[in-house]
């Protein structure tokens, strides 16, 4: 066959062939412009969501900054920072006292903080919502929040308001009165007044001091390999004392790379799915069209340029329509939204042009992938084959009579007829699927009611806060029998784990408290311990600690998180102790299976030899931390042994989590006796609060994109479906002809359906899971633990067997409509 030169008129019949097949070509056009719309709106809607994410870490952080070093910092070590070309900003803060009472309030929470410039104006500026008046340039000026003011019970005073507080620095204590030169309001730690350069110079202390100077250091990039983590942390060449942590996004930012890459390519992976499959549908469809181009001259060459030149006119106006909707969804509709579900914060979507160039990239290779098989097809096949050509392949040559319901015979061998079209579906489906089971369980696991959780998941600790006072004359018995008595019988509480504690001294011996003493003090003190090694031995009364007693509930909580369980019998009966580590550098080797002997503080006659069965770092039995280690025991050998042990401290943990009604019981009366206001409350309903105000709207937007993803997949299933059906109507009336019946047809539409619904569910359920997990485990760096949510990912199944059983028919019956067996015949 010759060829003719008439790339002019394959133009125009390009052209004119997408008029008169207006509908066949709005279908290809609608569903890359839906590809293209939900690819640009997700990865928009992503970038915000993670840049949502930063910002709730941030805030919950209360300034900007990658790493910080605690337990002072020499001059050497900050240079070797301000060297660093990967360093940004360098802030500083230092502890300049600890306020101890005023005339309202002797039980004080706060801390006396000096912070320099880059620190207060550029790394803590993101975090503050609001400032008035400026920072204390003098050394009787503070700037204070509410909630200072508040636990110094000064809360109703402002700005120029004065007070008296004592405060203890390195010097000794201190009363002094203050003036109030500014407030401020925002996030993280709001129990602080901070001070003047001049009064931190008098105070005593140094930045070389173990509780007093602290680096916050912000990093040029946001990706730390391991190897450069620990490179510089080398190269600060860090002291017993001190230690530097990178924030969890950082330590984990390769991880978090990595999670975030794959969910990506499966959300690129889900939309080329879309796209292609129907473009293999619609091309596929119209090879018998282009035989005919064929009879009449087109050569092969012609044929694919002229598919090439739909597909691009086509191609263009799907993806610059849906870039243009995904635009405005994302920029407008979004915020808009939002709103009008009551969240006040504005969304700041942002945009980035590489979300732009993916998208018309994604497209552009799926279109030409998409394509490029029904092109080689149409242009291999000759004029008599293409008149002939049918889009379902891989028919048996023969059919053996099976066992079982012919209906779902008859639905597994239509499914095994296209395997190719039908994997593409059914991974489509499942990839989306398993991309929503991956969000949606991230989503819910970062939920600031998941995020929450304070020992053995207690709704309310209560803190008796006289007994951190060193004068034990100034201790009262607030949380006493009567007040636990009352607690427990209230209809809303669950269970109560009272805290009992009493004073113990133990004396120095060379095998366990020398060791542990020796490793305090270089972790811990100023100076070494053999400036009070001396004291101690003679003196170790001065040196005293607590023993605390557990019930029995809590050790089988402890016991499950200790490396080596101990004996239950033997903890029980006070043969075996814990002790809380502190942070020391002790390993269990070090300390499982020593022997510890202490005796009462106020009895020395009462004393006791226990071995040690290891170690506990939980904060909550930190409460009263001595030098010497905290002993954990059981509270039958407290009660055996103490005639009137204190209660330093009691767990709370209600009915229903997040009681806000029993809450309020339980503090008012805890609060109704005269030294109520001397009790501090660790909540797990205002810690989850803080983080819904650091969060914002962000799982909202999360939401949404996992409805988005949820869409991808079943508009797949509904254009493959329909097309499917449409292409089998020959087929289908003549099965009604030779005797099927039309519920028949239904009946095993509805089976083919439910097998795409449970092959895709089944691997979302084993592939999807482990993907999920590994995608889970890689942007876990705040250490959640992995739960599935498993309302939504219920909901969501179902939706997708519905969906799965419902479209067959619903397109069966458009196809069809009124027409008998034999004007549907005729048609085709």
């Amino acid at each position: 066959m010759l060829k003719n030169n008439n790339g002019a008129v394959i133009t125009k019949l390009a052209k004119r062939s997408m008029s008169g097949n207006k509908r066949r070509n709005m279908v290809i056009a609608m569903a890359i412009l839906l590809s293209s719309f939900l690819l640009f709106t997700i990865l928009t809607v992503g970038i915000t969501y993670i840049k949502m994410q930063a910002r709730q870490n941030m805030r919950m952080k209360g300034a900007v900054y990658d790493a910080v070093l605690i337990g002072g910092f020499t001059e050497q070590q900050k240079q070797i920072c301000e060297e660093n070309e990967d360093i940004t900003t360098i802030g500083i803060e230092a502890k300049a006292g600890y306020p101890e009472e005023t005339d309202a309030d002797d039980t004080l929470h706060t801390v006396l903080i000096w912070s320099d410039d880059i620190y207060w104006d550029v790394q803590k500026e993101p975090a503050m919502d609001k400032v008035k008046g400026r920072y204390p340039t003098k050394d009787d000026e503070v700037m204070a929040t509410k909630e200072a003011l508040e636990d110094c019970g000064k809360g109703d005073l402002g700005i120029g308001d004065s007070f008296t507080m004592t405060y203890q620095d390195k010097n000794g204590p201190h009363t002094k009165e203050f003036r109030i030169a500014g407030m401020w309001e925002g996030y993280g730690d709001n129990k602080v007044f901070y001070v003047s350069k001049s009064f931190f110079d008098q105070s005593g202390h140094a930045f070389s001091d173990v509780n007093c100077g602290i680096l916050y250091l912000d990093f040029k990039s946001q990706i730390m390999t391991e190897k450069t983590q620990t490179e510089f942390r080398d190269s600060l060449d860090l002291g017993k004392q001190q230690r530097l942590f990178f924030t969890s996004e950082t330590e984990q930012s390769v991880q978090l790379l990595a999670g975030l890459a794959g969910l990506v390519i499966m959300t690129c992976l889900s939309a080329y799915l879309l796209i292609y499959n129907i473009l293999y549908l619609s091309v596929a469809g119209n090879i018998r069209y282009y035989g005919l181009l064929q009879t009449i001259g087109m050569t092969g060459k012609q044929i694919r340029r002229l598919i090439q030149r739909q597909m691009l006119i086509i191609g263009t106006a799907g993806t610059a329509g849906g870039i243009l909707l995904g635009f405005a969804t994302s920029f407008f509709l979004i915020p808009v939204v939002v709103k009008t579900l009551g969240v006040r914060e504005d969304v700041d979507v942002v945009f980035h042009p590489a979300v732009f160039l993916l998208s018309i990239a994604v497209v552009g290779i799926t279109i030409y992938l998409g394509s490029r098989k029904p092109t080689r097809i149409a242009d291999s096949v000759s004029p008599l084959e293409a008149l002939g050509y049918r889009t379902v392949s891989g028919r048996k040559a023969s059919h053996k009579t099976g066992r079982g319901s012919i209906l779902w015979r008859m639905a597994g061998e239509q499914l095994g007829r296209d395997k190719k079209k039908t994997g593409v579906v059914i991974l489509s489906l499942a990839a989306c699927l398993s991309v929503f089971l991956c969000l949606v369980t991230m989503i819910e696991s970062h939920g600031a009611r998941t995020m929450m959780s304070n020992y053995m998941n207690a709704d309310l600790i209560i803190s008796n806060d006289t007994m951190k006072k060193e004068d034990e004359s100034e201790w009262y018995r607030i949380i006493d029998k009567k007040l636990l008595s009352d607690m427990r019988d209230m209809e809303g509480v669950e269970k109560l784990h009272p805290m009992t504690s009493t004073q113990i001294i133990i004396p120095w011996e060379p095998e366990f408290s020398d060791m542990w003493m020796k490793e305090f003090y270089e972790t811990w003190m100023d100076h070494s311990y053999e400036e009070d090694i001396g004291e101690y031995k003679q003196h170790p009364e001065k040196f005293y600690t607590f023993m605390t007693g557990i019930d029995e509930e809590e050790f089988d909580y402890v016991n499950s998180t200790l490396e080596k369980p101990v004996d239950k019998e033997q903890f029980l009966d006070g043969r075996t102790c814990l002790i809380y580590r502190d942070g020391l550098s002790l390993h269990l080797a070090d300390i499982r299976g020593k022997k510890v002997s202490f005796s009462q503080y106020k009895d020395r006659t009462k004393s006791y030899t226990m071995e040690i069965g290891g170690y506990v770092d939980d904060g909550y039995y930190a409460f009263m931390p001595g030098m010497t280690p905290v002993v954990l025991v059981s509270d039958a050998f407290v009660d055996r042994t103490v005639e009137d042990p204190w209660v330093s401290r009691a767990s709370v943990q209600y009915k229903e989590e997040y009681d806000g009604q029993t809450e309020t019981q339980v503090k008012k009366r805890a609060e109704e006796g005269p030294h109520g206001g001397d009790l501090s409350y660790d909540s797990k309903i205002d810690n989850m609060k803080s983080i819904q105000k650091a969060q914002g709207n962000m799982m909202g937007v999360g939401i949404g994109i996992t409805l988005i993803l949820a869409m991808i997949g079943l508009m797949n299933y509904i254009n493959t479906v329909s097309g499917n059906i449409q292409n089998r109507q020959t087929e289908l009336s003549v099965m009604e002809s030779v005797g099927m019946t039309e519920k028949q047809v239904k009946g095993m539409l509805i089976r083919e359906g439910l097998l795409f619904a449970g092959i895709s569910l089944f691997l979302t359920a084993t592939v999807g899971l482990g993907v999920t997990y590994a995608c889970y485990q890689s942007l876990n760096y705040m250490g959640i633990a992995f739960h599935v949510p498993v309302l939504p990912v219920l909901a969501m199944a179902a939706l997708v067997t519905f969906v799965c059983t419902m479209i067959p028919l619903a397109a069966y019956r458009m196809i069809s409509g009124k027409k008998s067996i034999v004007e549907r015949i005729r048609e085709l």
